[in-house]
């Protein structure tokens, strides 16, 4: 469009009548009768700024900009003192990228009122209007500091195997990083989608099998660190209020039907975008239920004695009076991911950062910097385990269409908390079927349990430079005990656990992987005591059987020094039952020294493992 004016001496009563109808066409979603119901208006009245800044916002939302920019410009030549046009123009200019402008236009809104001709009856902006302007003003010189290099964060879309012509966002993922789940929205309708990688791309795209998508709408995913249940939202549908959570489990290779979490979860107000924890016990969600600061807060609530907590406020230094939304908690447990709207930004809504403090408390939230927010639409934001790659959702130039989903690399100061995982699965020893076992899995260290759980499959997150011991069992088996010590250059290699429970039967060993000794030492370390009240236990329920406890060394030293060590190791863990209660006839001891090696003595690992103690069940009696 070019120039609307032809008289310069207007009438103001047919401007204002034409501008009406615009109103009204724009409202019902005709912009192009707007448009010309606006060349009217300034046909008669060219001053009307009204006029102008209706053509401004529509020119800008058909991407015109060549129309927005010189609208903008008519309204300030024609109405110089009204101040809300300032604020229009320097949000329009910001939403452009053009942050000089945008700071040189916030200027001249605070210079108008001391100008004369300046009238505060009808140039005055409102007090809403200011207060966005400070924000504004806020978020440009944000912008202007921020110094990351957007080349650094390596952005490259998924490809055709995940995204096309439609919409694709809120990304979610299994922990191990091999299958994608999302939401795509095709003709209105929004499915869960997924796509599996294939050495470095994303492939076989497809809806996501099962019952969980139907001829309704869902969408936002979180996915169980195990791949096991996924949280999700559903509106306007059979729930508590216009969205409610709900989550699917899987069964064999197919999702369940959707189930409601419940009124405790979800309200009569809107209760969505769930985000679960990596020990599946903390949900984190945003709602605009009452008793927040405004908007949608984030919530959070626990499991806790087989169901949900009341859920709680995160507090203000997460929420705002504004939206915060779109929540995602890190496998570390500790750092948030989140959408607002109401902290200091880029755009409308911009992705930050916050990790917990003792007590409850949060970091004040960080924005994650330009590049990863930008003037387009974000939905969704997802990082992986090692904190390295992160996935989004963004309609930024480039793309298949609409939202695509993108990974990048985080910075060091965007990362979470760096964890690996274990993950198990628990099986009869004998016949390889599943078995539901008693998984417990302490920081030896600290003496503090890390997972206490009842199943056939497990998973928990690991912290680098910890200790943990891990002992499954169940009645009429001998339990099965690990030890894990991550390290921070090992964090991209979890421990992945078959534990084979062996049923109690003559000959059947289990080694005792944390019971610790000092070197070339036989006492017990104090963070053997978690093992060796599992031997107790299991020794106690059992009064029928006899066993040998063993001491096995490397081939380090003299055979003679070694067979002495290991009978005298042995000798501790007996000392130590009997104590406790175990009738000394019903344990004998050997040392067998470096004669039953089960690793190459001529590596360091080799002999690590070597060096152990066992026991055997030698003898059943009946009673």
């Amino acid at each position: 469009m070019g120039s609307c004016a032809i008289a310069q001496k207007g009438n103001r009563k047919k401007a204002e009548e034409a501008f009406m109808n615009a109103l009204k066409a724009n409202s019902e979603g005709n912009k192009t009768l707007a448009l010309q119901h606006i060349i009217k208006a300034l046909k008669a009245d060219i001053t009307f700024g009204n006029a102008w800044s209706l053509q401004a916002d529509i020119a800008e939302r058909n991407h015109d900009t060549t129309l927005a920019r010189s609208s903008y410009d008519a309204c300030l030549k024609y109405e110089p003192y009204f101040q809300n046009h300032y604020y229009y123009y320097a949000k329009y200019c910001f939403r452009q990228g053009q942050n000089e402008k945008t700071l040189n236009l916030l200027a001249k809104f605070d210079k108008v009122p001391t100008e004369n001709g300046f009238d505060p009856k009808k140039d005055k902006a409102s007090g809403t209007i200011k207060a966005a302007t400070e924000k504004l003003g806020e978020s440009c010189r944000f912008a202007l500091e921020d110094k990351q290099r957007i080349e650094d964060l390596d952005i490259r879309n998924l490809g055709p195997g995940v995204n096309s012509g439609d919409n694709e966002y809120w990304p979610g993922m299994t922990v191990d990083g091999e299958t994608l789940i999302y939401t795509r929205l095709v003709n209105g309708q929004e499915d869960f989608y997924v796509s599996s990688k294939f050495q470095d791309s994303w492939v076989n795209s497809r809806p996501l099998p099962g019952s969980i998508n139907t001829t309704n709408n869902e969408g936002y995913t979180s996915v169980s660190a195990d791949g096991r249940y996924i949280f999700f939202t559903v509106c306007n549908q059979d729930g508590f209020g216009s969205c409610d959570i709900f989550y699917s489990f899987l069964k064999g290779n197919a999702w369940s039907r959707r189930m409601n979490m419940g009124e405790r979860i979800n309200t009569a107000q809107w209760d969505a975008q769930p985000a679960i924890s990596a020990d599946g016990k903390t949900l984190i969600f945003s709602s605009a239920r009452p008793g927040g600061y405004g908007g949608k807060d984030l919530w959070v609530s626990y499991w806790k004695n087989n169901n949900w907590t009341q859920p709680e406020n995160l507090g203000k230094t997460i929420n705002t009076g504004a939206d915060e939304e779109a929540p995602y908690l890190h496998y570390d447990g500790k750092t948030l991911y989140f959408a607002s709207s109401g902290h200091t930004g880029y755009g409308q809504h911009d992705i930050f950062r916050s990790q917990i403090l003792g007590g409850g408390n949060w970091t004040n939230p960080e924005n994650m910097g330009r590049g990863i927010n930008t003037d387009a639409d974000e939905a969704g934001f997802y990082v992986d385990f090692k904190g390295e790659k992160a996935y989004i959702a963004s309609s930024r130039v480039g793309g298949f269409g609409g939202l695509d989903i993108y990974s990048l690399k985080l910075s060091a100061d965007k990362k979470p908390m760096p964890i690996t995982y274990v993950k198990g699965i628990i099986m009869d020893a004998e016949t390889k079927n599943e078995i539901t076992g008693r998984i417990e899995l302490i920081n030896l260290e600290s003496g503090k349990p890390a997972l206490s759980d009842s199943s056939t499959r497990f998973f928990t997150t690991l912290e680098p430079n910890g200790m943990y011991g891990l002992n499954v069992y169940r009645s009429g088996y001998l339990f099965y005990s690990a030890n894990f010590q991550p390290t921070p250059s090992g964090i991209d290699s979890p421990f992945l656990v078959t534990a084979l429970l062996k049923p109690i039967k003559m000959d059947q060993t289990v080694i005792l992987n944390n019971i610790f000794f000092e070197t070339d030492k036989f006492e017990l370390r104090p963070e053997s005591t978690p093992e060796l009240q599992k031997l107790f236990t299991l020794l106690k329920a059992n009064p029928d059987v006899l066993v040998e406890i063993s001491g096995h060394t490397d081939n380090q030293g003299t055979e003679a020094h070694n067979a002495t060590l290991s009978v005298s190791r042995a000798k501790s863990v007996k000392d130590y039952l009997v104590k406790a209660g175990i009738p000394a006839t019903a344990i004998k001891t050997a040392g067998y020294a470096s004669t039953k090696p089960i690793g190459d003595n001529n590596t360091a690992a080799g002999r690590a493992i070597n060096r152990r103690i066992e026991m055997k069940i030698i003898g059943l009696t009946k009673k």
